[in-house]
């Protein structure tokens, strides 16, 4: 699948998000966290067809975990996206 680079953009505002939801400054994370629910991401998932609820499920169980734990999540998760997705764009 080759992307645009609008697509690649919009990738990695979804990957920066990610790990955000993983940092240990509360202001960054909750920021983050509402991003997943805004129209902004609603727009940006449909854009790309991208399951907007499996993505919001997904970080949105990041905040059941210790700090530690979470960070590491996120950033495997951001790996994650960059792996399939980002890394597809010609």
């Amino acid at each position: 699948m080759d992307l645009n680079a609008e697509t690649k953009l919009d990738l990695l505002v979804i990957k920066q998000a990610v790990r955000d939801c993983g940092s240990k400054d509360i202001d960054i994370s909750g920021k983050a966290l509402s991003y997943f629910i805004s129209d902004d991401f609603k727009k940006l998932a449909k854009r790309n067809h991208i399951d907007a609820d499996m993505v919001r499920g997904a970080v949105g169980s990041l905040s059941a975990y210790p700090l530690l734990s979470r960070k590491k999540l996120a950033n495997d998760m951001a790996k994650e996206i960059d792996a399939v997705w980002v890394k597809r764009v010609s």
